[in-house]
Formats: structure tokens, sequence, C-alpha cells
């Protein structure tokens, strides 16, 4: 039989080694010295773009709202963003080298090598019916990371994956795939295409394998020594992830106030609410094509004549508190932003809420599409002066303001625009939003759609010179560029959304996606506030993250609505959250260098935290370990529980719960959770900055908080900018680099002065160091001259959690600092407190 990849002619041409067999054309190139690029053909000219997919059915899975708002696949924009300018050399006739990489192709084999060393066998493409397959094999057996959102999935090891958008949300799902996946062993691979694939990693000792149903083979092989050089080459070939502003990192609340009804029902009718007048109201939706509820729903009333259906919130006996005499509700009330109508059924009562209850807010969609709109005149002219007002409201709160989408974002006649339509470029110059969600309705086809919405969407935000806030889903390789990514519709009140959570946001953070989020206690349901909050915890430590109101069978307020003591925690964890941004906006900026802000426990190089098991718990940069309680095991009626285990990576660590040190390397059994608690842990050394907890962007105060943790010596930079606008770009940002140091007893932070175009003011500064007591010697220099500075023993001078963990140190108030100048600490004569051991 005739092997259909013998190599019958191979030659290098302006820079490209070219090969060919019997029965199709190959042809190498690189990016650079550690970015390759791999094309295979049968005939034809060499592809200009990658293949899109014909004809592409659509995953729905039930749900009937997906892609409803486009049709059919068109490219538009691409996914790689890097041309090929280095030019490989010819070593022998059959080889090919490009800085320390050599490329040996014999026999159907592509060899490839780094320094001499093999790396890795690439066994060169088969075709079938239109797709190709290709093999990857090592000496060793490596760890396989990527491929996009794959929900609870982390490792690849031993795993078949889908690179196709499935629209399927819970654990196993793939939200928003990347075709993309690299090994501990220093490569990658990147398909440039958008079709459907599945990776196979399931027999590693005969290779990975890799297809695609794509005629046409264009991957990418990315070369590199660590975790973040995999991931920075794959930024350096599809462009850096944006840079969100700032109020992306506060809490975010997502409804539509422009299209439901409230009718006054009886407190033990299914569904009721009780709202600030102490009356109760149900909720009821207008049956219309937009909002996908024309066919039958039990509990339909009509009202004035108008027919109305149930929202989510439950099905049971409803009693009306003013029928007519067919037992159907005289009035109803229908919300509105602004509150024309009744203002607690408004979006300015939601804003308000959040203020009177001392819930943090940064964010505000009043609008989801589907048949709300923004605005109840007669025009679009006096809708989007609606939207104007609501704006100019929630700005005045300190709360930026965005729209969902299901559908384009532009009118049909550009310079007419009919009520109802979308005019983007409107909304942002005149309306003065600076946010929007692309829905499934929109780009649930996923593949060119998701990459095409946020590349559309960002270039208007652009050009108003402003950063993109784009959340999305059912991206590709590039959504990073221009979005925010979620994680889609999970149902609320269940324990094992959280840990799929956790592996959904790790997989992506590994694939390139490093800007992800998804809604506290899910979308739908909600009735379990232990669930609510245990969620809550762990989620108030990463960047971003919304409560998905409108949807479940209590509203979603981020915990407003708990009892006792519920409501009091939840109030506290999003006041942390708000002190945390300055350290989650900082590795957010860095990211672009291939470090994600959520990382795996082994990313600093524990290879014992090199498992699958370990999918339940994540590094928040390198220095703070989060493992969060994520079942009912050991559950006691206070709502305490127990974490089953917790792994340390190697070195010490302070245990954010109890103040005392554990000692890594181990894995700790049954760790007890207070209902207050979360299992969160500090590296020996770590410099975390925060700032003073407050309600919203506007209300940020410029004081420095630096946590800095005895015993080791750690690097953290902090990165400050407007917050807002693309300036960042051309260097107008601030790079303030702090410092740990310990000799023996002796401990020192730095805050080294503050490089780059941007100025910072004076502000106070505040250096807390937890666990040491006893008497001390300080010393304190800012620039060039002594600094007085003020100390106190006792509890941490600013913890929202303080009522319910014993975390106390050393308080070091310097003052007001000038950040240009070098403020330095020298301790001398600590001592730290004991270290607790457990197996």
């Amino acid at each position: 039989m005739e092997d259909p990849t013998q190599i019958i002619d191979q030659h290098l041409t302006e820079g490209a080694f070219y090969f060919t067999t019997t029965q199709w054309q190959g042809r190498l190139s690189a990016v650079n010295d550690h970015l390759l690029r791999l094309t295979v053909k049968q005939g034809g000219a060499w592809p200009t773009h990658p293949t899109i997919p014909a004809a592409l059915p659509v995953e729905k899975n039930g749900d009937e709202t997906v892609a409803t708002g486009g049709t059919d696949q068109v490219y538009r924009t691409p996914i790689i963003t890097a041309a090929e300018t280095t030019p490989l050399t010819a070593s022998k006739a059959d080889q090919v080298s490009v800085g320390a990489v050599k490329l040996t192709l014999t026999h159907g084999q592509l060899r490839l090598s780094r320094n001499d060393a093999p790396l890795v066998t690439i066994y060169l493409p088969t075709f079938s019916d239109g797709a190709w397959s290709l093999r990857l094999r090592t000496a060793t057996l490596p760890h396989y990371f990527g491929g996009g959102m794959q929900n609870g999935m982390v490792s690849l090891n031993d795993r078949l994956i889908a690179i196709a958008t499935e629209n399927r949300w819970t654990l196993g799902g793939v939200t928003s795939p990347v075709p993309f996946a690299w090994t501990t062993e220093g490569f990658g691979l990147l398909a440039n295409t958008f079709t459907k694939g599945a990776y196979d990693f399931s027999d590693l000792f005969r290779g990975a394998e890799f297809s695609h149903d794509d005629p046409v083979c264009d991957v990418y092989f990315v070369i590199g020594q660590t975790p973040a050089d995999m991931i920075r080459g794959y930024f350096e070939l599809t462009g850096k992830p944006v840079r969100l502003p700032r109020f992306s990192f506060y809490p975010g609340h997502f409804n539509a106030y422009n299209r439901d009804h409230w009718v006054a029902v009886t407190a033990a009718s299914a569904g009721a609410i009780q709202f600030e007048d102490g009356n109760w109201y149900k909720e009821y939706q207008p049956i219309s094509d937009e909002t996908f509820n024309t066919g039958f729903r039990r509990g339909t009333i009509t009202v004035a004549g108008q027919s109305l259906v149930p929202n989510v919130y439950g099905n049971g006996q409803v009693t009306f508190l003013d029928p007519d005499e067919n037992g159907m509700p005289r009035r109803s009330i229908r919300e509105t932003l602004n509150g024309e109508h009744d203002f607690q059924f408004s979006a300015r009562a939601v804003i308000e809420r959040y203020r009177k209850n001392g819930f943090a807010l940064g964010w505000l969609l009043p609008n989801d599409g589907y048949g709300a709109g923004y605005g109840q005149t007669a025009s679009f002219a006096g809708d989007l002066t609606n939207l104007r007002a609501f704006r100019d409201y929630a700005a005045s709160r300190g709360i930026a303001t965005g729209l969902w989408t299901q559908k384009k974002l532009t009118p049909a006649d550009p310079a007419h625009p009919q009520k109802g339509e979308r005019d983007l470029v409107r909304e942002l110059k005149e309306a003065g939003i600076t946010a929007l969600k692309t829905d499934v309705a929109w780009v649930g086809e996923g593949y060119t759609f998701g990459l095409n919405a946020t590349a559309e969407a960002g270039a208007a935000m652009r050009a108003c010179d402003r950063r993109p806030a784009i959340v999305t889903v059912d991206g590709w390789a590039g959504s990073q560029r221009g979005a925010l990514v979620w994680s889609g519709d999970q149902a609320g009140s269940n324990w094992a959304n959280l840990k799929t959570h956790i592996g959904s946001y790790l997989s992506a953070s590994l694939s390139g996606l490093v800007n992800v989020a998804s809604d506290v206690d899910g979308i739908y349901a909600g009735r379990d506030p232990l669930i609510a909050l245990r969620d809550l915890q762990w989620k108030a430590l990463t960047p971003h993250f919304f409560a998905m109101d409108g949807w479940g069978d209590v509203p979603k307020l981020l915990g407003q609505n708990a009892p006792a003591p519920y409501k009091t925690l939840a109030q506290a964890y999003l006041a942390l959250h708000t002190m945390l941004v300055p350290y989650l906006y900082s590795l957010a900026a860095l990211a672009e260098n291939g470090a994600p802000v959520l990382r795996p426990t082994w990313w600093t190089g524990d290879q014992d935290a090199l498992t699958q098991d370990l999918t339940d718990q994540f590094l928040v940069g390198d220095d703070l370990l989060v493992a969060p309680l994520i079942d009912a095991y050991g559950l006691a009626t206070t709502g305490a529980a127990k974490r089953a285990h917790v792994y340390l990576p190697a070195g010490s660590w302070l245990d954010l719960q109890t103040g005392l040190w554990q000692q890594g390397g181990q894995t700790l059994a049954d760790v007890s959770v207070p209902l207050a608690g979360l299992p969160a842990y500090l590296r020996t050394g770590a410099v975390i900055p925060l700032t003073l907890p407050h309600q919203n962007p506007a209300a940020a105060q410029p004081d420095l908080i630096v946590l800095a943790v005895p015993g080791a010596s750690r690097t953290t930079t902090l990165v400050e900018d407007d917050g807002a606008t693309l300036a960042y770009q051309t260097g107008d940002q601030a790079l303030i680099t702090l410092m740990t140091k310990a000799t023996g007893s002796d401990f020192s932070v730095t805050i080294a002065r503050s490089q780059g175009k941007k100025t910072v003011a004076p502000r106070p500064v505040t250096i807390f160091i937890p666990t040491v007591s006893g008497a001390a010697e300080l010393s304190a220099t800012l620039g060039d001259a002594p600094l007085a500075v003020h100390t106190t023993f006792g509890p941490a001078p600013v913890d929202p959690l303080g009522r319910w963990r014993p975390l106390s140190g050393l308080t070091i108030d310097c003052g007001v600092c000038d950040p240009a100048k070098r403020l330095t600490i020298n301790v001398a004569g600590l001592r730290i407190n004991a270290t607790e051991t457990r197996a």
C-alpha cells in the first residue's frame, strides 16, 4: 500500500520549509524562535484565514433561546494576530532550525528538539472525510491542560474533550472552547480553525490525538520552559487579554427592569415577595415571542386585557388581593428603570437596596433583551433618554451601567433607528453606558459568532476611549482580547456547582481566558441561604462575580434578603472583596505575562499537586490559597461543616481562619469550617496590597494597606492606572513593587518608589504584620529621611471578618507617604506565633 505520509519532496524557500507527499502538501514556518506553524493541505492554494464551519447544527440542550439572534458563521475576526516573521534555516536536507529549536522530518514524523534535547514527536496529519487528525508523543508522560472552559475539569490527562460549543453549563460540559492545549513538558498546540474538534488524552503512551472537522490542518506550536511561557506564547499568537475597567472588579447585578409586571398577592401565595411597602407581590411576564413564553404556562392571568404568565417564582396556589368578578387581578404594576409607575419596582430601587443595606455594588445591567428594552416611550430617542436618566442616577451613586443583548447592535437603518432596536454607538455616546453582555440568543451558535460579537462591541467601546467591559459566553480562541468569560446558566441551591465552578475557572485560566466569572448561587432556585453564602465566600476572593437576578425562586441579591446571620456575613465578605480590589486588579493587569489571576495549586512548582484530584482549590496569585467548602460534609445545625481535605504546597502557610501556621507539603484532613469561615491560607512572606472597605468604585479611598506575612521573602507588583480609559496602553500607569525580606528574627517591608508615567498622589499607608507579638526594634525611612511611625500590637487594623477570626499582629501606621519615595520598614526581634501541626 502507498504510504500517504512518505515525503517525496522537501525544500526551504524564503524562510519556510515545504514538503510534499503523494496526497498533500505541507509547510513549516516560524513566528519567532518559540512559535512555529505547520500547515498541511490537500491541493488548492494556501489558506488565507481559518476554516469556518458550514451548516453547523446549533446545540441548544433544551434552551430555545440559544442562537435566535443571528444565522450562519461568517469570518470577520482572526484567531491569530501574529505573522511569521522569523525565517527558518536549513541544518540538513531534512532538518530546519530557528534559535535553539530544531525540526527533523523523517518517515512521516516531525521530531522537535530544543537545545538538542528531544521534546516531542509530531506524527504528520491524516485526513478522512474532510477532517484531519494529528498525534503528538513524548518520551515521558506529560500533564495536559487547556481546551477552554471545560466545566469542572483542569487536568486533561485520561480524558477525551470536545472543542465545540455545547451550551451545556454543568459538569463535563463545554462553555467557551479554545482549540489550545499544552503540556508541562514545554510545548503546546493551537489549531487555527473555527471548526469542531476532539482532543484525546486517554492513552498518552501512544500519544495525544488532536482532530478537527477541517480539510486543512493549520496548527501552531508553542514552546517554552514554564506554564506561564505557554500561556504567554498563546497571547503572542492570539492577542493580549483585555484590561477590564476597575468597576468590573466589583459585584455586578443583572436583571430586566422594563418588561415584567407585579401583582399584589397574599403572603402565602406561591412566589410571593415582600417589598418595602410591606405588601407581597408576584412577578409576571407579558406573552411575547421575544420572551420565549408563548407556550402554555400554568398560572396565566389576564390584567386589563393583557395576558401575563408567571415568572419562574413558583407555580402553586396564588391569591390576589384585589380580584375582579372573574378572579383576575384588577391592576398590575410594570417595572421601569427610573420608577415612573412605582419606585420599588425599578432598577433605581435596586441600587438603593444595595446602598441602604451596606452591600458592595459596582455595576448594574438593567435590561436583558428578550422583550425588555430600556424605555416605555413611543420612540427610540425617548427610550434612549430614559436610559440616560438611569445611567446618570446610577453614576451619582458610584455605579456603572451596562446592557444585555440578544441580537445585533445596530439598527436596520442607522439614520432612523426604530423603537425596540439597538444602536450601541448612541448607547455609549449619548446614554453613557459602559458595559455589555452578549447573551446566548445572539452568540449561542459559538465559533465565529462569539469572537465577532465581542470584536464589534469592543471596537465601539474603544472608539469612545473606553476599555471593553464585555461579558460573554460561547467564546473561542481570541476571546480574551475583548471579554470577560461567563460560565453560563447554572442552577442555584446546588453544592455541585461550587466545585464545578472552581474547575471551570482554572481550565479557562490555563487556556488563556484569564478573565472569568460566574453567578453567585447560580441563576435559578436560590432557597438555600447556606449554599448561597458558601458560594459567595470564595467568589469574594476572585476578581469578578454577579448577582443574576430575576430567574430564581427568590431574588438573587448577594444575600441581602437572607436571614440572620447569613445577611451579615454576606455583607462582610463583600466588604472584604472591595479591600482586595488593588491586589486582584494588579494580578489581572499583569496576566498578559502569562500568569493568570486564578492558578492551580501546582503553579509555583509543587509537583505533588499535579493531580486530577485538586480541582476544588486554587491560588489567587502565588501567595493566597483558597479551598472553598464545596459540600455538606460534617454539616451542623449552625451551618458549620468540614472540608474533607486541603493540600498545602511546600513551605509554611498562615491559616486565615485560625491565625495559626501550617506546614506545607501535606494534606490537612477534616478541616473545621465555621459558618463565617473559609479555608484560606497565605504563604509565608506574602505581601498583599489592600485598601479600606467601601461600597462602590467611586467610594474607594486612596489608603494603601499592606498585609505582609513574616518568615520569608516575597515580591508583589501593585498596578495603578485611571481604571477606565486606554491611556495605560501608552504607559500612563504606575507600577509599585512591594517586597518582604526575612533574615532570622529580622523582617523588612519595602514599598519601592512608583515607576511609570502616572503620578500617584501622597496617601495614607498602613502595614500589618500578622501573627507576631512581643517587643521589637523598628526603624522606618521614606526616601533618604527617617520616618516617624506609630505601632500597635493587636487585631488587624481593618478586617470585615474580625468578629469571627483571631487575626492579630503588629500594625504600623506610616501616615501620609509620597509614592515617589521608597518606604522601608525594618523590624528586629519579632516573635512569630507557633506553628500548628496537623496530620
